[in-house]
């Protein structure tokens, strides 16, 4: 569940508190502080991420092992390439491939969309297209659930890096731009 919103120059403002609006599969983010995001536009005021129960888990599967498996003694492969191979241990990325750790959850879904469609052209985008061609809606969901939980600006392996939802019991994810 979310607070009810409306839109606002592009920004989602909620109208209540209480969370009463089904989220589905849907991932709703909305500032902190609306005054500070819509009035000042503050690049250092927060959003927070509501995101569907379960996505950080499932989108954690993906992200660290690409969904591989090992049955019996044999490895079944995943969907798609583990994000730490070229973004980094800490997905904090490495030389020219960006950083995607505490990145906005819907910005991540809709790079990862355009890339899928063919919209996003460029070697980087090219070599992102064998990685998401297997991935659903809901996959790209979870997995940006999970990055935009990620802890920024610490230089230690991502499985030591908690996430909010280790450190919360909540299916909200808080964040500064």
């Amino acid at each position: 569940m979310a607070p009810k919103t409306r839109i606002a120059a592009n920004l989602f403002i909620a109208t209540e508190q209480a969370r009463t609006e089904p989220i589905a599969g849907r991932i709703i983010e909305v500032p902190e502080n609306e005054e500070q995001s819509e009035l000042y536009r503050n690049p250092h005021s927060g959003f927070v991420a509501y995101v569907p129960v379960g996505s950080i888990k499932r989108g954690a599967d993906l992200v660290t092992t690409g969904g591989m498996r090992i049955v019996g003694n044999k490895i079944v492969q995943g969907k798609t390439t583990p994000c730490g191979t070229c973004h980094g241990p800490d997905l904090m990325g490495v030389a020219d491939v960006p950083a995607i750790a505490g990145r906005s959850p819907s910005y991540i879904v809709r790079q990862l969309w355009d890339i899928r469609q063919g919209a996003r052209k460029g070697a980087s985008a090219q070599l992102m297209k064998l990685v998401v061609a297997n991935l659903t809606e809901e996959d790209m969901t979870n997995i940006a659930a999970y990055v935009a939980s990620r802890a920024t600006g610490a230089a230690q392996p991502a499985s030591q890096i908690p996430t909010i939802a280790e450190r919360f019991t909540t299916t909200t994810v808080s964040r500064s731009r």
